[in-house]
């Protein structure tokens, strides 16, 4: 099996009609005032959706302010509503603070120049379940939250949303119970076949659900409405992948302290989505082959080690999984052929 970024689905998956009283407490405590939405995506329409209603948002000439390397579908959910910029201007409308690899950026400098450009915050949680920022946990900083969960654990495309405009849960809640379920349906099937997909050897396949997936992104924003499997898969790993990823991660930064390839990171308060470590470019291409020989999946990245996308330092990263798919045996076998190279 290869290990890539996110665990694959088990057949398991599909067989979770309930969940146990202490995943619910845990899930509830994390979500706190979430809407659970059908994907990410979907919570990027709702909000913006919603912000043009209020005539905060006017037209598509409108500007948001987006960070570097977020995967193009976002910047393509964007542009239904607004125009996504890399400068700020007197259209500039919102700011889209993206907490890279579960990693906080520096909301003490964001926010200070949203207020003075009374710009409407948007924290993209993505990468973030239970990160924190001088004590207080990602995503209760900006005026909207989104998440989405399955970039963390097999649940289909499930994603969340939140606002502190008080009436953005009852405009979030009859948006999604509006929804077609058939919207959902299809985009679901085209994550698990997508997923699955990985491990298939046959090249033909893999190329087909892949450009299934691709052609699933175009009703995101319309697929609101999640499953109630999904949300069952949601309570029911989260707590355990919180435990496992920051167990890890400390793990890892006290068995490679001496190899200053950590020294650009958090050292608490972080879960990781991944872990990027600033190796020697002359030793990550083998570092690469070694664990691909390994079946572990990892690649080089730009980090923003500044934390601040309006002022941000990109470094080439290479980024490591740290997931429950893997077992701790694969994850110290990682740990000592990283110490060894």
């Amino acid at each position: 099996m290869i290990i890539r970024e996110v665990a694959t689905p088990k057949l398991k998956d599909l067989f979770v009609f309930k969940n146990h009283k202490k995943d619910l407490i845990f899930a509830n405590k994390i979500l706190d005032k979430t809407e659970i939405v059908g994907s990410g995506k979907g919570a990027i329409a709702l909000i913006l959706k919603y912000l043009k209603n209020k005539k905060i948002i006017k037209n598509k000439l409108d500007e948001v302010f987006v960070p570097d390397w977020l995967g193009y579908w976002v910047y393509n959910q964007i542009q239904e509503f607004a125009f996504p910029v890399k400068k700020i201007s007197e259209k500039t409308k919102v700011l889209f603070v993206y907490h890279q690899y579960g990693f906080p950026q520096d909301m003490d400098k964001i926010l200070e120049f949203a207020k003075d450009k009374n710009l409407i915050v948007i924290e993209d949680c993505a990468h973030t379940l239970n990160s924190y920022y001088k004590g207080k946990r990602l995503g209760t900083f900006g005026d909207f939250t989104i998440h989405s969960f399955s970039k963390w654990f097999f649940c289909f495309g499930l994603g969340g949303v939140n606002s502190k405009f008080d009436d953005f849960s009852d405009y979030a809640k009859k948006e999604i119970s509006s929804a077609l379920f058939f919207t959902t349906l299809i985009k679901d099937f085209a994550k698990i076949f997508y997923e699955k997909s990985a491990g298939f050897n046959n090249g033909f396949l893999k190329k087909y659900f892949k450009f299934f997936i691709g052609m699933s992104y175009s009703i995101y924003s319309s697929a609101l409405k999640p499953t109630n499997l999904a949300k069952r898969l949601l309570f029911k790993k989260i707590e355990n992948e919180i435990n496992i990823r920051q167990k890890r991660y400390k793990y890892f930064l006290d068995k490679t302290k001496d190899l200053k390839i950590c020294d650009h990171l958090e050292k608490d308060g972080v879960t990781p989505y991944f872990i990027p470590i600033r190796y020697p470019e002359y030793k990550s291409e083998k570092l690469i082959e070694e664990l691909s020989k390994n079946n572990i999946s990892v690649g080089i990245y730009n980090f923003d080690i500044n934390r601040n996308l309006l002022s941000p330092n990109f470094v080439k990263c290479v980024c490591l999984p740290c997931h429950s798919g893997m077992s701790d045996q694969k994850f110290n076998e990682m740990v000592e052929l990283i110490i060894k190279i």
